[in-house]
């Protein structure tokens, strides 16, 4: 019996992803988190480094036509660059308001004070979809994490914590008696503290926050760029991190059977990731200068938004423009410096353009909700959470926190951080808008300030009151606003007043 065996060829298109264009990902992801400042100090250093760049009053340069040119780099020979002709850069995933313990001293010296990491991350956390329960559960989560941006419990201690604290509650319920070390219980609750720790690390900034180690940290920022599952990156730190930790090329090659340079090249994404997401939010000196980035202004009955522009307008050097082309002309070495300078300068022009893109747009919608808050004050702020602005400009929850984070806005109510623009809801009786925790701060202090001072509203009192104005307010929330606005509790004010009425009795 025999068997006739055939080959046959064909070809298949297959889709690939190049390296080259998560390189313009990364800068992208660099750009929208710098400040003007920061900005600045970029485009200089770029200008110093990069010959091919060069300083200009216009951002772009016109051919005679007045439209703009990209260099076409396929014309000598070289096709890598950002992925061929689909180059857009795609969108991607990557405190409350006012520091109410200064209600008296300007904004301008509010905005000024450092923002640790844990208050960013529970800033976010009190602008994210979860719900009370995740919300109690990733405070735990914050916690428990560093200066560096790590875990420092494992997932067991953080159940173990969020159910000790929630203990009174899981006794006062149904299902008393809840007993922590029945492995249903603990099953279930550490499930619901492994699910909040993966939305955290999807969706919250810096990327690769609150890791359990170095390695679920980079996987998670090779995955926040693009780069997928079964791709050299990831599948590098999945299984060589050990060479990776040695930078032993030759051990991973060996076992990769790959060429050098497809390696190599891995081994450079996998470097330039951040091994400490905490770094941007280490203790910094609390004064420093602040530098509006977007200003906002009343032009008849309408708010216009201009953007700080205080940095260098660059553009491609048309000298190396026409000399690239004449390549033939030059040397091997001259010709590949070149290119790659050419290649970088083009992807900073294409990543400073789509920069500029999305932020006008996520600040043109905050300024577009928040109209009120411009014309009469904080009083106004409407309840808004990063979501909001992500699904109306179509980015994702991370990116809107990058833009805003450690930006500020001049305003016809003062220089503001613009985080504080953004304020969670507050419930009201069905058939009611909902209103933000800055108008709910703003009516309990015309409460207590409008109360008998021999007889000063309670705290229950004072819930009542919000519910007869339709307005859901716990006691205890109450309590909590009241702390935060450092309102003494009724009986402390009842003493302060009798105290002074005697003190003044007796000067009489």
């Amino acid at each position: 019996m025999s068997t006739n065996l055939s080959q046959t060829t064909s070809q298949r298109q297959v889709l690939q992803q190049r390296l080259i264009l998560t390189q313009e990902l990364q800068l992208f992801l660099k750009l929208i988190q710098m400040t003007t400042v920061e900005l600045k100090d970029y485009l200089e250093e770029q200008l110093i480094e990069n010959p091919t760049l060069e300083e200009t009053q216009e951002s772009k340069e016109k051919t005679e036509d007045g439209s703009s040119e990209d260099i076409d780099f396929s014309s000598i020979g070289d096709e890598r660059v950002f992925g061929g002709q689909e180059n857009d850069v795609p969108h991607y995933s990557s405190r409350e308001f006012f520091d109410d313990s200064e209600e008296d001293s300007p904004w301008e010296n509010r905005v000024s004070s450092s923002e640790s990491l844990f208050d960013h991350l529970t800033w976010q956390l009190n602008m994210a979809d979860f719900s009370q329960e995740e919300k109690e559960i990733a405070s735990v989560i914050i916690e428990a994490t560093n200066e560096d941006g790590y875990l420092e419990s494992d997932i067991e201690e953080i159940a173990g914590v969020y159910f000790e604290q929630n203990l009174d509650k899981q006794n006062s319920g149904p299902q008393a008696c809840v007993d922590f070390n029945s492995s249903d219980v603990r099953d279930s609750i550490i499930s619901q503290v492994a699910s909040v720790l993966e939305k955290i690390q999807s969706s919250f900034d810096p990327t690769g926050i609150c890791s359990r180690n170095l390695k679920e940290c980079l996987r998670i920022q090779a995955l926040d760029l693009g780069y997928p599952e079964d791709g050299k990156v990831v599948e590098l730190i999945d299984k060589h991190f050990e060479e990776l930790n040695e930078e032993d090329v030759n051990s991973i090659e060996e076992v990769l059977n790959d060429p050098s340079e497809e390696v190599q090249d891995a081994m450079a994404v996998i470097s330039s990731l951040e091994p400490r997401p905490g770094r941007p939010f280490f203790s910094k000196d609390s004064e420093k200068y602040i530098v509006p980035d977007f200003y906002v202004y009343k032009v008849g009955d309408e708010l216009q938004i201009q953007l700080n522009k205080d940095f260098p307008k660059v553009r491609i050097s048309n000298y190396y423009r026409s000399l690239i082309k004449k390549e033939k002309t030059l040397p091997p070495d001259a010709k590949q410096f070149i290119k790659e300078k050419l290649e970088a300068a083009q992807r900073i022009m294409k990543c400073l353009d789509e920069r500029e893109e999305t932020v006008r747009k996520i600040i043109s919608k905050i300024v577009e909700v928040q109209g009120e808050f411009f014309e009469h004050g904080k009083e106004y702020i409407k309840p808004l959470i990063l979501k909001d602005i992500a699904q109306s400009v179509g980015v994702h929850e991370s990116t809107v926190s990058r833009i805003t984070s450690r930006r500020y806005m001049q305003t016809p109510q003062g220089t503001i951080e613009l985080k504080s623009l953004f304020s969670r809801k507050i419930e009201t009786s069905q058939g009611q808008d909902d209103i933000s925790f800055e108008k709910v701060k703003s009516i309990m202090k015309n409460i207590i300030s409008g109360e008998l001072p021999e007889s000063p509203y309670s705290d229950e009192d004072i819930s009542k009151i919000f519910e007869r104005r339709n307005i859901k307010v716990a006691r205890r929330t109450v309590a909590k606003y009241r702390k935060i606005l450092k309102i003494p509790s009724s009986s402390v004010r009842s003493r302060q007043y009798k105290e002074n009425r005697n003190e003044s009795n007796g000067n009489d």
